[in-house]
């Protein structure tokens, strides 16, 4: 049982603040017991307890014996003839005696005699025996019974007849003492009730009246605005959760859309046409209304009042329907059936030559419609809102405008006016400016539209951009420009394959020497998403960047130049290269490249170890523009650098902050750096599931856009932590295997060492010295500094799990130069650990020393002797006849066999055995 209905059983009936107007209508029936009639008319918007208000008084009527009829108006009746009368004189006796009765009202025959007799006989019925006539949603009642109740109200004179009628009020006039006339009923004499939403007061007790959960009273009476049947469900939903923490406002909102549904399945077929025409054109204009409508089975001003009074739609012009009634009205409309109401409602407005304001309106949502007016009113639209400086308004339009068929100059000039006005003020495209979209002639226009092209990859759009490329590989090009095209054609398509029928050749066929800057910062890229060869990329990217050449302009192939000297570890390029298109951009009020290269920026940054530029640079870029209306391109920038960030420092908090405020489901080339970060930061948390899955759709998405370079990210090695952590040891190997080939093939020492270190997080224990003894070798002179202090502390943490001490000093003491020169916080309170295990363990003996020795071979033996003489690898290896690789194996296996990690830790161990030695 419902708090509503529960209170009302345990309070003796009792309506809630609804005393007032139950003491007036049981006025009325006292006055009715002593033989006077009259007419009461109920007021309230659906849910407002009308009909539980019209129960009571028809039980407090029948109880004191009098006559009591009652009928309901539905919309299912509503062009029914005498549908709502069939109701009433269903119950009278003095009825039963009329065996022509039926026919008669299905006929429609001798309407005038017939509504006489009928009148008479309530009439003679009610002198006998007062008569409560009880009529619930007057306002749906059909013509035929509001004409007959009307003749009753004229011929009622003093009898005893109480009509009670209610409906929604939406058609009277505001104030009590408006003149009502519903149906052509005459009202004299008449009392209004109207019914107000609950006070909160009300709310409270009700919502006191449920078992806990306890909910917020206040919330409950914003979310409800007091009305007592929404009330009720949203009391009975929230009980059935049991959940403390329910969200009252949705399921508040659920309550409303379920109603509007139900409602909306229960109209007849015509009126819910109806209605989501409505919807659809947001006017209850009937002259727009009429040709637009399905055939209806009454005339189109009664369909509105019973729609009306169902709260399906409101009577005020401007604002038909609630904007959430709306919604959920055309969620059920086919897109097509939407479209297509609104294209043929704009057409009937132009015909009639309405506001031109209003069919540009309409247009918005249509179908194209394919006349050359839809576009002229479309594209003064546009420029109206330009005017007015609601750009985000004036997109709208431009982007409507498109969709139309135009002949292509038309086209070109939309497309750059829409650019200029993102470029302007539309927040996901802030501060992007095109001082020549608005040239859509002569030489520069082909420059222009490369201009926004080249914005468009920076947002994303590698689709839009692809497409507008082709358009203008038709155009008649300068060298430049075609080079230019060829150059962001290979970075929107993101393999090379070019595209013969455009005139794009394919980066295989073109002769490196002949590329321009352009076209060879673009091939640089490729070259390190496929992962072919770091050297080539390296060649190709300081090709782009050598001063002598022309300089770039756009803004794409300088950040793809900067992520290839990112990735070839030559960080100060990159750096160089970013600042430049910082310089730039901000010159051009281009906020996105700004963006894109302060987060690039903030990336080698904290490479290096500088976490507070970093966070300086990600400042800067925030500030650049909103931050919630940034393109995805950049708000997954700026989500990952702050994770990044916070990860860096240590500070696990703040990386979850910024995981709970980033933007997930990006552009492929950003996405997988957010998903990275989040899962480096489950990994951190021990949530190995879920890092697992983060790490594998990271992979996911980047196999789907070709990129297989790990020092982009490194996903493979990290699925391999994860899996190793949750007992996976094949999944382990098999990543670590796949990323250590491509690490290889790239070359570098940063994704080289970055590999190794991760397998020796990975790998089994006794492998675990060698590969963070390599990680350490190959990242000390790299320019991945916290990397770095990684695979010393993981190094030093391994050898004193092997009981390798004899290094650990050395290790740590490197460690903790860099951590306090970068203030990695995380690294000092691991060094402090590692130092106190360290000094827990005793040192290494004399006759540890000489086991490991005498369990050496002779010819190992000599081996160390020489090693410990100081010859280098490429001696021994003339020594002995051998090459130097083989030699480096030898002394590979020498050193796991002692559990040391090189030359300097086999010197110390041997210290105690100068003497021998």
């Amino acid at each position: 049982m419902s708090a509503v209905r529960r209170l009302e059983a345990e309070g003796a009936d009792e309506l809630v603040e609804r005393e007032t107007e139950l003491r007036l209508l049981t006025r009325l029936i006292g006055d009715l017991e002593h033989g006077h009639g009259g007419s009461a008319l109920v007021l309230g918007p659906a849910g407002s307890g009308r009909t539980a208000l019209l129960d009571q008084v028809a039980s407090l009527a029948a109880e004191r014996g009098l006559q009591v009829f009652t009928a309901r108006g539905s919309a299912t009746e509503a062009d029914l003839p005498y549908g709502l009368l069939s109701q009433l004189l269903a119950s009278i006796p003095e009825l039963a005696d009329v065996p022509w009765l039926h026919a008669a009202l299905s006929d429609g025959t001798d309407v005038q005699v017939l509504h006489e007799l009928l009148c008479q006989r309530l009439l003679e019925s009610a002198r006998r025996c007062p008569v409560l006539l009880v009529v619930d949603d007057l306002i749906l009642a059909d013509e035929q019974s509001e004409a007959w109740l009307a003749a009753l109200q004229r011929r009622r004179g003093n009898d005893p007849v109480l009509l009670v009628a209610a409906h929604s009020g939406s058609q009277d006039a505001d104030g009590d003492d408006a003149p009502l006339y519903l149906g052509g009923l005459p009202w004299e004499n008449r009392h209004v009730v109207r019914l107000r939403p609950l006070s909160e007061a009300a709310v409270r007790r009700l919502v006191h009246a449920v078992p806990a959960p306890r909910l917020p009273v206040a919330e409950v009476y914003a979310a409800t605005e007091g009305n007592p049947a929404l009330l009720a469900e949203v009391l009975a939903r929230s009980s059935a959760c049991q959940a403390p923490g329910a969200e009252i406002t949705a399921i508040t909102a659920d309550v409303r859309r379920d109603t509007v549904l139900d409602l909306l399945a229960r109209l007849p077929s015509d009126l819910a046409a109806l209605v989501r025409t409505i919807a659809a054109i947001g006017t209850l204009d009937e002259a727009y209304l009429r040709p637009l409508a399905a055939p209806l089975g009454m005339p189109l001003n009664r369909a509105l009042r019973v729609l009306a009074d169902s709260g399906l739609i409101g009577t005020d012009p401007a604002g038909p329907m609630n904007p959430q009634v709306a919604t959920w009205v055309l969620a059920a409309t086919g897109a097509d059936e939407r479209a297509g109401t609104r294209r043929r409602a704009a057409e009937l407005g132009h015909r009639r030559a309405a506001p031109e304001e209003d069919v540009a309106g309409l247009l918005l949502g249509s179908q194209p419609v394919g006349e050359a007016w839809a576009l002229e009113t479309l594209h003064a639209a546009a420029l109206r809102r330009r005017e007015a400086g609601d750009h985000a308004e004036a997109a709208r339009y431009y982007r409507r405008a498109l969709a139309e068929p135009a002949p292509p100059g038309t086209s070109a000039r939309l497309r750059l006016e829409l650019e200029t006005v993102e470029a302007s003020s539309c927040p996901f495209t802030g501060g992007l400016r095109l001082a020549r979209a608005t040239r859509i002639s002569g030489d520069d226009t082909v420059r222009t539209r490369l201009s926004a092209v080249d914005l468009m990859m920076q947002r994303g759009a590698r689709d839009d951009a692809l497409r507008e490329l082709a358009v203008l590989s038709e155009a008649v090009l300068d060298d430049r420009d075609r080079a230019d095209l060829v150059a962001l054609h290979w970075l929107a398509e993101g393999s090379g394959a070019g595209a013969a029928l455009l005139g794009v050749p394919a980066v295989a066929d073109v002769d490196p020497a002949a590329l321009t800057p352009a076209q060879a910062a673009a091939a640089s890229w490729l070259v390190t998403t496929s992962c072919r060869d770091g050297r080539a990329a390296r060649r190709l990217a300081r090709r782009a960047a050598d001063p002598s050449n022309e300089p770039m302009t756009l803004y794409s192939p300088r950040l793809a130049l900067a992520i290839t000297f990112t990735q070839t570890d030559d960080v100060l390029e990159a750096l160089s290269v970013y600042e430049e298109v910082i310089a730039d951009a901000s010159a051009a009020g281009a906020g996105v490249p700004v963006a894109l290269g302060l987060t690039g920026q903030a990336w080698i940054h904290l490479q290096r170890g500088r976490v507070q530029a970093a966070e300086e640079a990600l400042a800067k870029a925030a500030a650049a523009g909103p931050p919630d209306g940034w393109p995805l391109s950049v708000s997954d920038s700026l989500s990952t650098i702050a994770i990044a960030a916070a990860l860096t420092r240590g500070d696990l908090d703040a990386a979850q902050r910024a995981v709970d405020a980033a933007v997930d489901g990006g552009p492929l080339y950003s996405a997988p750096y957010l998903l990275f970060m989040r899962g480096l930061l489950e990994l951190d948390l021990k949530r190995h599931r879920r890092a697992l899955g983060l790490f594998q759709e990271c992979g996911r998405r980047m196999n789907a856009a070709g990129w297989l370079n790990p020092g982009l990210v490194p996903w493979r090695s990290h699925v391999a932590i994860a899996a190793q952590a949750l007992g996976d040891e094949h999944t382990a190997a098999a990543m670590i295997s796949e990323e250590w080939r491509l690490a290889q093939n790239w070359g570098t020492r940063t994704a080289i060492g970055r590999t190794h270190l991760s397998a020796g997080v990975a790998v089994r224990s006794e492998d675990a010295v060698f590969r963070l003894t390599q990680a350490v070798n190959a990242l000390q002179q790299s320019p991945a500094r916290v990397l770095y202090v990684e695979a010393v502390l993981l190094l030093a943490a391994a050898q004193l799990n092997r009981g390798q001490t004899s290094g650990v000093p050395r290790l740590l003491r490197e460690a903790e130069r860099l951590a306090t020169a970068y203030q990695l916080a995380w690294a000092t309170s691991r060094i402090a650990d590692l130092g106190k295990r360290l000094s827990d363990r005793p040192r290494r003996s004399y006759r540890t020393a000489s086991r490991r020795w005498r369990a050496l071979s002779p010819a190992a033996t000599d081996l160390v002797r020489r090693v410990l003489s100081n010859a280098s690898n490429a001696e021994l290896a003339e020594e002995l006849g051998v090459s130097k690789r083989a030699v480096e194996l030898r002394l590979t296996a020498i050193y796991r066999q002692l559990e040391v990690t090189g030359r300097a830790e086999l010197r110390e161990l041997f210290d105690a055995l100068d003497k021998e030695l």
